[in-house]
């Protein structure tokens, strides 16, 4: 991924709330440090998606329609999670997803009820991708975070069926500055079929404290996020036709 990569080593410098836990730095055991060492070369993490959150998906379309000049692609809706969505392509098997509330489905207690307090379309989040949740498993446990795995699944616009595995983060204080990972297994990846309207430059995510923990899962896991002090939240930046757009 075209990516600019960070220095994380002398800069303090992103679904639903995170539990209001410090998070806690354990010493992993030989047998941990062992897998650790054999799958670092084969664990790939690249940043799959931008997830842009609006309250209406024909309101998040138009504002990215306006931003980039090209429209995002109906994807399809997720059963059961109160959401649908529409994707935009970005390079290097990378996209842009407005995510929004699905009328046909009950929105209470899903991610969709708190889409419906968004004013306007923002950032909410990102994904990572990866090919197993082995290694990044054993990585959290030496952080002392926890996870939770979600089979997932949508219709296509064209009735195909697409299925993948999300790994939520638990046992934290970032909230959704802390990003959720994505195994696609063998489902094909969405962004083949999208226009490419640009290619993400970096990912910024702000935090009041613990930044030195996030900072160094960041660093381990070789994505290019940088990591400031600042009242919490998270940005991405995309270089485009229309110059560089900050989301």
């Amino acid at each position: 991924m075209a990516l600019e990569r960070v220095n994380h080593g002398s800069q303090s410098e992103i679904h639903g709330k995170g539990v209001a836990r410090p998070a806690v730095e354990t010493r992993t055991p030989p047998a941990q440090e062992n897998v650790l060492a054999r799958n670092v070369a084969t664990t790939d993490y690249q940043i799959d998606h931008l997830m842009l959150g609006a309250s209406d998906l024909d309101q998040g379309k138009a504002w990215v329609k306006n931003q980039f000049g090209l429209p995002a692609i109906d994807g399809g809706r997720h059963p059961s999670q109160g959401t649908r969505n529409a994707l935009l392509g970005l390079a290097e098997d990378c996209y842009l997803e407005v995510i929004a509330p699905d009328p046909t489905q009950g929105l209470s207690g899903t991610l969709a009820e708190q889409l419906l307090g968004y004013t306007t379309p923002h950032l909410r989040t990102f994904a990572v991708r990866c090919s197993s949740f082995e290694d990044l498993v054993l990585r959290l446990e030496a952080f002392g975070f926890g996870h939770r795995v979600l089979e997932m699944s949508r219709e296509t616009i064209t009735g195909g069926q697409l299925t993948w595995r999300l790994l939520f983060v638990s046992g934290h204080a970032y909230g959704a500055r802390m990003p959720f990972f994505i195994d696609w297994g063998q489902s094909p990846h969405p962004c083949r079929d999208l226009a490419v309207a640009g290619t993400l430059r970096q990912v910024t995510v702000q935090l009041l404290d613990q930044l030195e923990p996030f900072e160094r899962l960041m660093r381990q896991l070789d994505l290019p996020v940088t990591v400031t002090q600042a009242r919490p939240g998270v940005a991405a930046t995309v270089a485009c036709a229309q110059g560089i757009i900050t989301l």
